[in-house]
């Protein structure tokens, strides 16, 4: 027994130490629920009200989702019809298929979650896939709805049957924080699961149902931050308003009125302006305000943006622009570390969620709808291109994978954000690539690699002039 008391650990004690830190046993929802709301509107508040957030908040999409998530399907017939529908597939009319992504996980990482309802049209709509989709804020699942239900049960407007798969929303036909035409009472109404999608970082806890903000661990430094900053602003112009003092024995003297101690003195100065002199009386005496100098204001500011950066996944350097303090090698390694995560949640998260989601979807649809000849699809998604950081190296890199055959060309055309068979194309349709001479007997993939190995090569020679 006291050996194991011994080989207790130190973060399990008890005592003064540990009497502020409250924890909890409760499930995930238990614990979400009850600050939910609060985290939300106070995210949303930030990164409207708070510069530095809202650039983080834009890097993380610019990164993840660019340009869009590029799809290709394996059959050439489901590609060209999905190529049209990207244009016509947003039920608000206002985006393509790649909006709505970057709208989806904008929402996802603001608010924790995101819904994105089906919306099937008729065929007197003249729509080639009668299939939109429309991204809602969470705000249209009705949280509070909650017990049990024939063959199941609700948790937080969420609903699953008795082993515990969703088999429907609980969801409000109207935002519920709408200033205008909203009623009073307003019921939400259950919508199968196979007509929502609900978006949520479903890997940081077994069992989640719901999410959480993306900026729920660094809200309160961005406000203590902001908070600090007001003061040190306010102090500075509190400063500036006492540039001179003057004493006087006058006890007549009264500020901002004219002295009256002798004749001729019908005003007094109240301004300064440059090589100006000015005789003061016996009994008057001038003092200068001296400002104090917060000398490590910048540094503790520093540190704060830091700290936020961290809780925001991005680095200092994305967080706030300032690119003074990193050099290539360490600005390299944040990136990686960045692009990791990034792809480790698009691949993991959003990709499957979303993505996937709605290829099923339009499939299936499209199949329905008599436009494809088959509801079975294979599709190949390439995020948006990352910018090389050296160019040169990295392309070289690249060269050398594909010569020791330990990746193929496409697979790095992919990781480009490109579209191998659209790439494959271009480079046959150039100009630079008719002067080449083909070796004799070479098959179509080998003259194909050798026209993409010289040019590269080109490119190469193009990058090193340069740098000279």
């Amino acid at each position: 027994m006291a050996l194991a008391a011994v080989r207790g650990f130190d973060g399990a004690k008890r005592g003064p130490r540990a009497a502020g830190w409250p924890t909890s046993g409760a499930s995930s929802l238990a614990n979400l629920m009850p600050s939910l709301a609060t985290l939300r509107n106070r995210a949303r508040d930030l990164v409207v009200n708070n510069s530095h957030l809202r650039r983080a908040l834009r890097v993380m999409v610019a990164n993840a989702i660019g340009t869009g998530i590029q799809a290709k399907f394996a059959s050439k017939r489901q590609q060209k019809v999905f190529k049209r529908w990207v244009k016509y597939c947003d039920a608000d009319g206002l985006l393509d298929f790649f909006g709505l992504q970057a709208k989806a996980y904008r929402a996802m990482k603001l608010s924790g979650e995101v819904l994105v309802r089906y919306r099937r049209r008729r065929p007197g709509d003249g729509y080639e896939v009668p299939l939109q989709i429309q991204i809602l804020e969470i705000d249209y699942l009705d949280s509070l709805k909650v017990g049990e239900v024939d063959g199941g049960f609700v948790l937080a407007g969420v609903q699953f049957n008795l082993i515990g798969q969703r088999t429907g929303y609980w969801l409000f036909d109207q935002h519920p924080g709408e200033v205008a035409q909203v009623p009073r009472n307003m019921m939400s109404r259950f919508v199968p699961a196979s007509e929502v999608l609900h978006i949520f970082d479903a890997i940081d806890r077994p069992n989640s149902v719901r999410g959480f903000p993306w900026l729920a661990s660094a809200i309160w430094a961005a406000r203590d931050l902001d908070e600090y900053q007001d003061a040190e602003r306010i102090r500075k112009k509190i400063e500036a308003c006492f540039a001179v003092f003057v004493k006087s024995n006058d006890e007549q003297f009264r500020a901002g009125m004219p002295g009256v101690a002798s004749p001729g003195d019908g005003r007094r100065v109240e301004s300064l302006s440059p090589g100006m002199i000015e005789y003061l009386r016996n009994d008057e005496e001038v003092q200068f305000a001296a400002p104090q100098t917060n000398d490590g204001y910048e540094a503790g500011v520093r540190i704060d943006l830091r700290a936020i950066a961290a809780g925001t996944d991005t680095t200092y350097e994305q967080l706030t622009g300032d690119y003074s303090q990193v050099n290539f090698t360490s600005g390299r390694m944040g990136k990686m570390e960045f692009n990791r995560m990034l792809l480790q949640e698009l691949w993991l998260i959003f990709i499957p969620m979303f993505c996937e989601a709605v290829a099923g979807q339009f499939a299936a649809t499209a199949y329905l709808a008599g436009v494809t000849s088959s509801p079975d699809y294979d599709v190949t998604w390439s995020p948006n291109r990352i910018e090389m950081i050296d160019p040169l190296r990295e392309a070289n890199g690249m060269i050398a994978l594909i010569e020791a055959r330990l990746k193929s060309r496409h697979q790095i055309i992919r990781d480009l954000g490109d579209d191998p068979e659209e790439t494959d194309a271009e480079i046959n349709a150039d100009p630079l690539n008719t002067s080449e001479p083909e070796p004799a007997g070479t098959p179509d993939a080998g003259r194909m690699f050798e026209r993409v190995m010289a040019r590269l090569r080109r490119l190469e020679v193009l990058v090193m002039s340069a740098e000279r």
